[in-house]
């Protein structure tokens, strides 16, 4: 490995394939390999670790990581770090969400002191856990106080949104100095034609499929998607709902279902990568409570698909209301299904918005521009 190249460590706390795995993945094997040599510290051995794997990137498995709080285990996961921050001496600490900037930056500090190296400290925050709308009260101002230690800890924090960037100065969270906008940007996809990804995804073809990509969890807000059924089925029997992904809310949504007697009309699928089934869908639709710039959505746009989203996040970034997609409020079923019956039952509006959803994303949401804009505070003097 050329000697003049900036070692880069990104951490990050699990090892599924979400839109946080899908940024730092994006970067480890896309960064110029003349300049960078890239590493990855990670909870668990999940999709993330085999793809990274497949193209050659290094993972470092930190044991103790998890979501949830838990002092002896995040303990432990500040000595693992600090130990791997010791082998791959990294001339850039780059983390990734709530848990692995805060645990990770203190860590990075303490080596910092105990080497004298000069390593710096960048953090992405992929949506601030703050604005997690159901959190009670003192849940969010804990989440603040913690944000804006993490961020005293950072030399440069990164935001993917311009919501996440007001919402920095709003707070107060840190000096606008260390903040930088960079939007995720996406490459090239492959997409499997309708049909084949009907029948790998479905199990058999079906005229009027409502789609959703995302983890099942409560920021996701498939409960209010779930709930707007009912209504969507009285108007189009035909229809068909799959949401495809994984999560802790599994086993909740499903009893769901069955309570409002649709069990018939949905569909749980878990595939990784979900990305190539996209076309199986007629309507992308993604509910969200809280956001940061959702990678599914890129990929929907891609896919060419009309999106119904709501106004969390960056969303509204990505989906201008009424020329590619639509937005509702969040956490109201009934919109969701006002504007699921608007798009199936006017199939001009969806065919004008699927065009247009595919050229925004190509020309606003690039991994070129990305990837640039990154190196750019990478190399920074």
């Amino acid at each position: 490995m050329n000697r003049q190249c900036k070692k880069i460590l990104f951490v990050i706390t699990k090892s599924v394939w979400g839109g946080a795995q899908r940024y730092v993945f994006d970067l480890a094997t896309n960064l110029p390999k003349d300049q960078f040599e890239t590493a990855v510290a990670v909870g668990g051995n999940g999709p993330l670790v085999h793809k990274l794997t497949e193209h050659n990137i290094v993972t470092s498995d930190v044991t103790n990581f998890q979501k949830s709080v838990n002092p002896f285990k995040d303990i432990a996961v500040f000595f693992e770090l600090l130990a791997i921050y010791k082998k791959f001496q990294p001339d850039v600490i780059h983390t990734n969400s709530s848990k692995a900037g805060g645990i990770a930056s203190a860590a990075a500090f303490v080596y910092r002191i105990t080497t004298r190296r000069p390593v710096r400290c960048i953090f992405t925050a992929h949506g601030w856990a703050f604005l997690e709308t159901w959190r009670p009260g003192h849940q969010k101002f804990l989440m603040r106080l913690f944000s804006k230690i993490t961020a005293m800890l950072h030399d440069y924090i990164i935001v993917i949104s311009k919501r996440d960037q007001e919402a920095a100065s709003t707070y107060n969270v840190c000096p606008s100095s260390k903040v930088t906008l960079i939007h995720n940007g996406i490459g090239e996809q492959e997409f499997l034609p309708r049909l084949e990804a009907q029948q790998e995804l479905l199990g058999g073809t079906h005229p009027l499929v409502i789609g959703v990509i995302a983890e099942w969890t409560k920021n996701k807000g498939l409960e209010y998607l779930i709930a707007a059924m009912p209504t969507v089925l009285k108007k189009f029997p035909e229809a068909k709902l799959c949401l495809v992904g994984w999560g802790e809310e599994s086993e909740k949504l499903k009893v769901q279902s069955e309570k409002l007697g649709i069990q018939h009309a949905i569909i749980f699928q878990t595939k990784s990568p979900a990305a190539p089934y996209l076309k199986a869908f007629d309507i992308f639709v993604l509910p969200s409570l809280k956001e940061g710039l959702p990678y599914t959505l890129l990929e929907a746009g891609l896919a060419e698909l009309p999106v119904i989203s709501t106004r969390a996040g960056g969303i509204p970034e990505i989906i201008e209301d009424g020329k590619n997609g639509l937005l509702v409020p969040s956490a109201s079923s009934q919109d969701l299904a006002d504007a699921i019956i608007q798009l199936c039952g006017n199939a001009q509006l969806r065919e004008r918005m699927r065009k247009e959803n595919k050229k925004r994303i190509e020309e606003k949401f690039s991994i070129t521009d990305m990837l640039q804009k990154t190196v750019a505070l990478y190399t920074k003097q």
